[in-house]
């Protein structure tokens, strides 16, 4: 198993969901982005670690997404790996150090995938709209991630937004990036719909989006932008 491949289990454990937009500031977590050669056996993989004692843990939740649009990113899959708090964090990894299953999981999802970049992120507690959608088996999710100067002034600017279109039919997050490589992102947009072809439907209020991007266009960058959707949560 290439290094990059290890590494990426060493800071998941329990294993690998966007319900960070839910949950309190103190939630934690990782962003992998993976070329998967075989789907199946890569579910089937967490599945089987995730039955066993080391593997299980409501304080760790994981979600495996599907590529629909990534620019040339080689990567075909996501893995979102979501921690309660970082001492949440710790206490995992070190049940996994000790677990006899962990070299087993690393052996066969080794053979089915390789990582391509990773990025950690950080819940800001700022979320508007249905949250219940990030547990929909169909969920369609769009991220847009962003360097942003001045932080607060763009905070303020998305709130007021998402407030004005926020709806029964969409979920919007905002969390902070606290390392990506190379990619330069502070922070991520994440907004989430029922199904992909919800992800197009015409905006609650067209004239709060326009007011944001104004706002913002002179503080922001957009360095990535990527559509996906949920295969599978733990």
């Amino acid at each position: 198993m290439n290094r990059l491949l290890r590494k990426i289990f060493i800071l998941t454990t329990s294993l690998l969901s966007m319900t960070v937009l839910a949950q309190s500031q103190n939630a934690i977590g990782f962003k992998y982005d993976v070329q998967v050669s075989n789907p199946q056996a890569a579910v089937a993989a967490i599945d089987k670690y995730r039955r066993v004692a080391a593997g299980s843990g409501d304080d760790v939740t994981v979600t495996l997404y599907q590529y629909l649009a990534n620019g040339t990113n080689p990567a075909t899959h996501a893995i979102v790996v979501s921690y309660a708090s970082p001492q949440v964090m710790d206490a995992t990894l070190a049940a996994q150090s000790v677990s006899s299953e962990w070299a087993v999981f690393q052996s066969e999802l080794g053979r089915v995938s390789q990582m391509i970049g990773s990025t950690m992120w950080r819940s800001l507690g700022l979320g508007v709209g249905n949250a219940d959608l990030q547990y929909s088996q169909t969920a369609a999710e769009n991220w847009v991630f962003v360097d942003v100067e001045d932080r607060e002034m763009y905070a303020t600017a998305w709130q007021k937004w998402v407030d004005a279109e926020g709806a029964d039919d969409k979920y919007f997050g905002l969390i902070a990036i606290a390392a990506d490589g190379t990619g330069g992102a502070t922070h991520a947009l994440i907004n989430i719909s029922e199904s992909v072809g919800a992800q197009f439907d015409s905006q609650n209020d067209p004239a709060a989006l326009s007011r944001f991007r104004q706002e913002v266009r002179e503080i922001r960058e957009i360095k990535e932008h990527v559509r996906l959707v949920k295969v599978k949560a733990w």
